[in-house]
């Protein structure tokens, strides 16, 4: 990744006031690193000035065009800040930024729910469906989840700005893995681990994307480091991180630091 694409992902995990929008714009720079700012801006503000409360927030976005993007739901376009102003259409957790940006602009209280699945918002307490900007109940989401998902408080767990930005980056790091992108994905990692430095999970993959380069000496480092995070936890699921660090870097015992 960019050395100052790099540095800023830092500086936002430094900031505790880093809001949402600082978070998309982050991912939008990582995927167009041509990104026109002032264009972004203007394009935001122009939205801000727009609104009239008391309106509801996602009344005036759905009266704005604002959609979910039923017909191409998997691009990347979705997760940018500068297309979805432009197309007024992405995926639950863009949308979601967009509508607690403009609520609280309008002194509203907004937060995202890291809802299984599909982001969802709080606004002074009245929970929306970004992505059909439309009100919902608890009830109605956790009725289209799956039996093995988190049911009850663990679902609708307040996310921040970190959490949003961990969750976008997971978005584009699951698209990049499916075309097989791994040095794309190797980028949103460094991005990640900007933010949870010592999540051994993100190790562990690490590893894995540089053993699919062929790389060893880098997937070994990866490895290793899932390994040494989980030593003195106890977590099954952390067990099990320990435990597949372990195959691996037993797997590349006597490897070349490079496969071709």
């Amino acid at each position: 990744m960019d050395k100052l694409l790099l540095e800023a992902f830092s500086a936002f995990a430094a900031d505790p006031a880093a809001d949402e929008i600082a978070a998309m714009i982050l991912v939008n720079r990582l995927l167009a690193p041509a990104l026109d700012m002032a264009h972004v801006h203007s394009s935001l503000a122009e939205l801000e000035s727009a609104y009239r409360p008391p309106q509801p927030p996602w009344l005036f976005l759905a009266e704005q065009g604002f959609r979910g993007n039923d017909d191409d739901y998997g691009s990347l376009d979705n997760s940018r800040l500068d297309r979805l102003l432009e197309t007024r259409s992405g995926i639950p957790i863009s949308l979601a930024v967009l509508l607690i940006h403009l609520a609280r602009q309008a002194g509203l209280t907004a937060e995202g729910i890291n809802f299984p699945g599909h982001f969802l918002v709080r606004v002074d307490g009245r929970l929306i469906d970004p992505f059909k900007m439309e009100e919902t109940t608890e009830a109605a989401c956790l009725a289209g989840l799956p039996e093995s998902a988190p049911r009850g408080a663990d679902a609708f767990e307040v996310a921040g700005s970190p959490a949003i930005l961990l969750r976008m980056l997971n978005n584009l790091k699951f698209a990049f893995v499916g075309a097989m992108a791994w040095h794309r994905a190797l980028d949103v990692l460094d991005a990640q681990l900007t933010l949870v430095p010592d999540e051994p999970g993100l190790h562990l993959e690490r590893g894995e994307y540089w053993s699919r380069l062929g790389v060893i000496s880098s997937a070994r480092d990866g490895f290793a480091e899932a390994e040494r995070l989980t030593a003195d936890r106890i977590e099954p699921r952390l067990v099990e991180i320990r435990r597949l660090a372990r195959d691996r870097l037993h797997g590349l015992a006597g490897e070349n630091d490079v496969l071709h």
